[in-house]
């Protein structure tokens, strides 16, 4: 049997890490989540603005244990967002090429997408933090 992913393993992987203490979207978004290494998703848009290629892991644990892991990846054209989580609101699971990043507030969005199958989104959800990670990851 696979041991289940950790928090600790994805640390040891340098991955962002999302925990929600909740599974109500709600909740979530006014801060039932912990959230460490969110710099690297500063990192990550800066690079974007910047046209440099990038990557990064982001690890997703809801209070069940269960884990998901999305991820980014920017090739100096188009941000490819990875979902496997698909349950934040206007956010589908699957694969999409976006033409931007931006954050407002704790949450990032991907903008100008298109799906794997073709399908035009205008924007998605793509990751829900905290002000005070996102303000810590600045100094």
């Amino acid at each position: 049997m696979e041991e289940p992913y950790t928090i600790e393993d994805a640390k040891k992987d340098g991955h962002i890490i999302v925990e929600h203490q909740s599974e109500q979207f709600d909740q979530i978004k006014n801060g039932a989540l912990e959230v460490e290494n969110v710099k690297d998703l500063t990192t990550f848009i800066h690079n974007v603005e910047q046209g440099a290629e990038d990557e990064i892991a982001v690890s997703i644990f809801n209070p069940d244990g269960s884990h998901y892991q999305n991820s980014f990846s920017y090739d100096g054209e188009a941000i490819r967002f990875v979902n496997n989580y698909g349950a934040y609101p206007s956010s589908p699971a699957g694969t999409f090429d976006c033409e931007y990043m931006t954050r407002r507030g704790p949450m990032v969005y991907v903008s100008n997408c298109e799906s794997e199958q073709g399908e035009d989104l205008s924007t998605l959800l793509s990751f829900v933090g905290t002000e005070k990670a996102f303000r810590e990851s600045a100094n």
